[in-house]
């Protein structure tokens, strides 16, 4: 091979290595980006209060969920005081918490997963979306809760909807707590779709 030919091998193999590690970094920064997790430290968040609905009604929740001795703790209540609509006079209550993520790292929102009785729905997966803006910098706005549903019992295993797309409170609080030495979570974290019963598509921030 002669030299001009060896010396375009070297900079296509150069080329190449450097499209490569770009690839890989971006690819990379993508997942992260998605990423739901278990915060780290973990911490808890606290809240009550209601909304309102699309339909012009209050619902009102109250709830706890967190890390807590390398598990999960908290309890999710809500009530929807609509009078038509399919979700009219809808109670959520929580049976068990499953999972509390971080969907966006480095941010205030936090998810609490788990599974819930209904009076509408029978048993289904839950996922309560809560972001603390209450203590806001300049512009941020106010604190902001959301809800979707997955059913777990027949006719609507698997069905999955966005109860309150996440919004600002018309009244009450959320509160995202910092960490204290009992707020660790599981050594292996959950599964996002098995704690929650679904993904977070339509429920927004």
């Amino acid at each position: 091979m002669s030299k001009e030919r060896r010396t375009i091998a070297r900079w296509m193999l150069t080329l190449l290595v450097a499209g490569l590690a770009a690839s890989v970094v971006i690819f990379t920064g993508a997942r992260v980006a998605k990423a739901h997790i278990v915060p780290f430290p973990c911490d808890f968040t606290t809240g009550g209060g209601f909304v309102i609905t699309d339909n012009g009604y209050h619902a009102n929740f109250g709830l706890v969920g967190g890390c807590k001795h390398d598990g999960f703790f908290g309890h999710v209540n809500f009530v929807d005081h609509d009078e038509t609509g399919e979700y009219a006079g809808l109670h959520v209550s929580s049976d068990s918490i499953d999972a509390y993520f971080e969907p966006a790292p480095g941010s205030n929102v936090r998810d609490i997963c788990g599974t819930a009785d209904t009076n509408l729905f029978g048993t289904v997966k839950f996922r309560a979306r809560t972001e603390d803006n209450s203590d806001p910098s300049p512009g941020r706005g106010v604190d902001k809760f959301g809800l979707k549903l997955t059913g777990v019992s027949p006719p609507f295993t698997g069905i999955s909807a966005v109860i309150v797309s996440t919004r600002v409170l018309a009244g009450g609080h959320i509160e995202l707590h910092k960490p204290n030495p009992s707020n660790t979570g599981p050594s292996t974290p959950p599964d996002e779709i098995t704690a929650c019963g679904s993904d977070d598509s339509g429920l927004g921030y």
